[in-house]
């Protein structure tokens, strides 16, 4: 996203009614139109109301408000910081729950999803490196599974083909 829709109507990120969304759009228009009479200004002007009515086009809808929340810069240092406080607030392996959601509103200020942030929650408790935090967010890339993984996958299908054909035959047998 190239704009901070939220600025643009002079709002702090977060989530609003239809009704205040229109009201800052509408204070801020007039305010505008008010400023093309100015020569000087009337190229700046209109770009500024062409980014106001995509900024309220965006933002009008309140279910679609979070698509639009600007993401913080989830640089590696937030992101250490983040798995340091992780670590240090496990007790015995385990996480307590308010901390865990103190942790996951920690990951909701740098940007992350529940999911990416319960997703390093589990590297750092279990040590997994290769569990991606989400390509999106971190450039990360999805490990290939090795061979040995592959083959369990298999087997485990193999078992699961084979006890629907079981329970096929007794059905039509008994059946």
């Amino acid at each position: 996203m190239a704009h901070d829709y939220y600025t643009i109507l002079g709002l702090s990120p977060g989530r609003y009614d239809a009704a205040e969304i229109t009201r800052r759009f509408q204070a801020r228009r007039t305010t505008l139109l008010a400023q093309l009479a100015d020569a000087a200004r009337y190229q700046e002007t209109r770009r500024e109301l062409d980014q106001l009515h995509l900024a309220y086009a965006a933002l009008r809808d309140p279910r679609r408000q979070d698509d639009y929340l600007p993401r913080a810069a989830t640089d590696g240092d937030a992101l250490a910081q983040l798995r340091g406080l992780i670590a240090a607030s496990l007790e015995d392996g385990l996480l307590r729950y308010s901390r865990r959601q103190d942790i996951l509103e920690r990951g909701r200020e740098l940007g992350l999803g529940d999911f990416q942030t319960q997703l390093l929650i589990a590297q750092v408790q279990f040590g997994a490196a290769e569990t991606p935090v989400g390509p999106v967010a971190f450039g990360t890339h999805v490990a290939r599974p090795t061979s040995d993984s592959r083959t369990w996958a298999r087997l485990a299908g193999v078992g699961v083909l084979a006890a629907t054909i079981f329970l096929f035959l007794v059905r039509w047998v008994h059946g």
